[in-house]
């Protein structure tokens, strides 16, 4: 009763997990988020004009929340299990800048499709960076929670 050894250890795989996922979140937002695509039916072939994160002030945001999450991942590993767990709130603000980037009004211009049948098709997409910056606030978030579960000692 009592015993230290009893008791669970923290377990680094959280916080690990964080400062990895974190600094992947940062790295999402210098890759290609967005584009215009044009697509040239007579020669087979299609442009894409790509849009990058940090083009735009979601994408600030969310480099900025990834290594926010880095460093309370950093944190967890030296100073306990709150640190890591709060690295769900930059998490959030990333998937939030991330929703807001498709939503944007100033851009709905640029997003608007036209076309000629068979001759010319323009439209906008979406692109790798943007998936894989959702996906690292999701893993972000993920680690964070995992690290809020506190465990309790098996009862004998």
């Amino acid at each position: 009763m009592g015993n230290v050894a009893d008791e669970p250890q923290p377990s680094l795989i959280p916080a690990l997990g964080v400062v990895v996922a974190g600094l992947a979140l940062a790295v999402t937002g210098v890759l290609p988020w967005a584009g215009l695509t044009a697509e040239f039916g007579l020669l087979h072939t299609d442009v894409t004009y790509a849009v990058h994160g940090t083009e735009d002030g979601a994408g600030w945001f969310v480099v900025g929340s990834g290594l926010a999450a880095s460093t309370l991942g950093i944190l967890g590993m030296s100073r306990g299990w709150l640190f890591t767990g709060l690295a769900i709130l930059p998490g959030a603000v990333a998937a939030f800048s991330l929703a807001m980037f498709l939503t944007d009004p100033h851009t709905l211009a640029d997003r608007l499709s036209f076309g000629i049948a068979g001759v010319l098709n323009v439209h906008p997409t979406i692109l790798y960076g943007w998936f894989a910056a959702l996906l690292a606030s999701i893993v972000v978030a993920g680690f964070a929670c995992a690290a809020l579960i506190r465990r309790r000692p098996v009862q004998s």
